[in-house]
């Protein structure tokens, strides 16, 4: 799931929900390896030569870090083990590369990784994950909602197990809504005439990122597609087509998006709804809460969350997975599948959701302790039963594709081409980006 933020060097609660949507990824190697241990913080167990050794790989800056370190803790009490944190880089890009880096070279000081859809889908496709069937319980899978699994799954096998879990959701600010006297749109046509009614006095009705080159217009479009019943591969598709002209027509026809749609990203969109120009966002779940406990926002405004307004097709939405994975060249593979059945299990979802990570299985996210910690938890569990979850077309060669779809998509958006060679060209552009 990509989300752009912006990070401080003591991660927030805020920033954390809206990392944790985050999954653009630019692919590069070539860096020396660095020592492990200056990467590492602190280590969890008794030391000497009884406990087993195992790294994990996690993301740094946890805030409260006695509720991770509480996992760590109780795992290594439980199965008499030595637990090394090896928190990941400050931004995605470098967590990408460096991970890359460990494991094009074989390295085997990494035991369990965290990673997201993209490098899930990159990794497996070069052979660098073991599969984590029989060494993760049947019961750890079966926890979680069928469509989370899809990008953990290739060839049959499983190499990821979702630890942390993020949907788009459909917000919107119920105090303007109130004050028009609209209701709450159910279907595309809807949100267009409510969009209009809004735009107005230097507020937009809708928001979109439609920027060029970080993801983010990727995942709007599997959004838009995804109710059309297409997706962002088959560009050359009626599906595709009917997504692309409305959203288009959003921007140019009705106007409910604001000019600057073709250079916004998330974190321009999250200030504008912040200070009050944007009506209504389907973002990611992380955003919605980040946004909501912004102090203007907390106190000028009442937001709402509803269902997804049906397209076409469906009212599905899109979401988002990082989890678990055993590196291939781990020496403890049984020991590190043992920690991600704990890290998995209901009350480690607990603790990890009180540092702001949005739990995967059904039942965390009905837990009282979760639904306290992350309020919009209740809302991902409402669309986990009730809405239809749509993965992302996420594949070895994921960020080339994006960029491919997206560098095409936005001109389209910019009047630079029109819509029929906008569907020939992205096409074509997938089809190449997809042979590596």
């Amino acid at each position: 799931m990509a989300q752009t933020t912006h990070h401080s060097q003591a991660m927030s609660r805020r920033s954390l929900l809206q990392r944790a949507g985050q999954g653009a990824a630019i692919l590069t190697a070539g860096l020396t390896l660095p020592e492990l241990i200056a990467a590492c913080g602190g280590t969890t167990g008794t030391v000497g030569s009884g406990p087993q050794q195992l790294t994990v790989a996690y993301w740094t800056s946890v805030v409260p870090e006695k509720e991770l370190q509480a996992v760590f803790d109780g795992f290594a009490k439980q199965n008499n083990a030595k637990v090394t944190y090896f928190q990941l880089p400050q931004g995605f890009g470098d967590t990408v590369q460096k991970m890359t880096t460990y494991l094009s070279s074989g390295y085997a000081g990494l035991d369990v990784l965290w990673l997201d859809d993209f490098m899930t889908a990159t990794f497996s496709n070069a052979n660098w994950l073991a599969p984590l069937d029989g060494v993760v319980p049947a019961s750890s899978f079966s926890a979680v909602a069928d469509a989370q699994l899809k990008l953990s799954t290739y060839n049959g096998k499983h190499y990821r197990l979702p630890g942390n879990f993020g949907t788009v959701v459909f917000f919107y600010r119920k105090d303007l809504f109130d004050k028009e006297g609209i209701s709450v749109p159910t279907t595309w046509d809807e949100l267009v005439q409510a969009g209009i009614k809004l735009t107005k006095d230097g507020v937009y009705g809708l928001a979109l990122a439609g920027k060029n080159g970080n993801t983010e217009l990727f995942n709007e479009m599997c959004y838009w597609m995804g109710q059309a019943g297409g997706d962002p591969l088959h560009m050359n598709t009626p599906e595709a087509k009917e997504a692309l002209q409305f959203v288009y027509d959003m921007l140019h026809k009705h106007k409910i998006l604001a000019p600057s749609t073709v250079t916004d990203d998330y974190t321009s969109i999250q200030t504008s709804f912040e200070n009050g120009k944007i009506a209504m966002w389907i973002s990611w779940d992380g955003l919605y809460e980040s946004t909501a406990v912004f102090p203007n926002v907390a106190k000028n405004y009442t937001l709402g969350v509803a269902h997804p307004p049906m397209g076409p097709k469906n009212n599905g939405t899109i979401i988002a997975n990082w989890g678990w994975a055993i590196n291939k060249y781990s020496k403890n593979p049984t020991m590190a599948g043992k920690f991600i059945e704990y890290a998995t299990s209901i009350d480690s979802q607990i603790h990890l959701a009180k540092t702001g990570s949005t739990p995967p299985r059904t039942d965390a996210l009905t837990n009282s302790e979760v639904q306290k910690a992350l309020p919009q938890s209740k809302y991902d569990a409402d669309y986990v039963k009730n809405v239809e979850l749509h993965y992302r077309p996420i594949t070895a060669h994921a960020q080339r594709v994006s960029d491919a779809f997206e560098q095409v998509v936005n001109k389209y958006l910019n009047n630079q081409i029109d819509l029929a060679t906008a569907m020939s060209q992205g096409q074509a552009a997938v089809n190449q980006a997809m042979q590596g």
